[in-house]
């Protein structure tokens, strides 16, 4: 019997692997080892103090991905990688040094080559824009931004929880992020050529941070190797929440059935998954 792939859970902004208990725990179900690394210093914002939010400044994407290469390295198989939001963005571009099992994208941010300015987006940092210079400032997130744009589609409930556990992030990774065409060589640039594996992208209809459309063209990207699953008026908080039995489920079948891809326009499996 073979072995089960070992997984990585990348979180993403203003996030720490606490946000993804949900999804360790369904994995851990299923029987796999589930590692959850913590970016460099995401530390719960009460435990933050001058040092931690000094190192968090000067933090960059080369040292987030340097962060999960050291793990993906360290183990005797080709892991799976799983990553939401920033963290998809990240599990690309360690999938592209580090040949992986699968890979597995949840409303996952933008690579370099795809816009995704949208006036929700520049609302959602709002405040934070005014910060100069960006690159070298730490950015919060408020309860306001994510009731509009992070968790618009879940209850007041899951708006106060996600609000509870968010934590500060690093002006200089949102500045490459966002402003990667100022960039002669941009470090969000993910070489989909060194990437072999099947790839998931999963993204919700409602999401307002990394749109849909946004979805479909990181799909596109990687052709028949993906599969792209939409999930009917789900947010971008779809690592917990109403939404969540939804998503888990599709990951699930995807992984353990291997369904046969289906090609729609552009290589690309747009079939919906069957749930039931």
């Amino acid at each position: 019997m073979k072995t089960l792939a070992p997984v990585i859970l990348i979180h993403g902004m203003w996030a720490t692997p606490d946000s993804l208990i949900d999804l360790r725990t369904e994995f851990e179900v299923q029987g796999y080892r589930v590692f959850t690394p913590r970016l460099p210093f995401h530390l719960p914002r009460n435990e933050m103090n001058d040092t931690t939010r000094n190192q968090l400044r000067l933090s960059g994407i080369d040292d987030y991905v340097e962060s999960i290469c050291q793990l993906v390295a360290s183990l005797p198989q080709r892991p799976i990688l799983v990553g939401h939001s920033l963290g998809g963005l990240l599990a690309q571009l360690v999938a592209a040094k580090h040949p992986c099992e699968k890979l597995i994208l949840i409303s996952s941010a933008a690579p370099a080559g795809i816009n995704s300015w949208t006036w929700s987006v520049a609302r959602t940092f709002g405040h934070n824009l005014f910060r100069f210079p960006l690159w070298r400032s730490i950015i919060n997130l408020k309860l306001k931004n994510i009731r509009y744009v992070v968790a618009n589609s879940q209850s007041p409930q899951v708006q106060k929880h996600t609000a509870q556990q968010v934590t500060l992030e690093s002006g200089r990774v949102s500045w490459q992020v966002a402003m990667w065409f100022l960039y002669k060589n941009p470090k969000t640039w993910v070489n989909t050529r060194n990437i072999n594996c099947p790839v998931l992208v999963l993204g919700g209809t409602q999401d307002k941070i990394t749109p849909i459309g946004v979805q479909h063209k990181i799909a596109k990207k990687y052709g028949h190797k993906a599969t792209l699953s939409e999930i009917k008026n789900a947010c971008h908080w779809t690592i917990g929440g109403t939404f969540f039995p939804e998503i888990s489920q599709t990951i699930f079948n995807w992984i353990n059935k291997n369904s046969a891809i289906v090609c729609g326009k552009n290589g690309i499996n747009t079939k919906p998954i069957n749930l039931h």
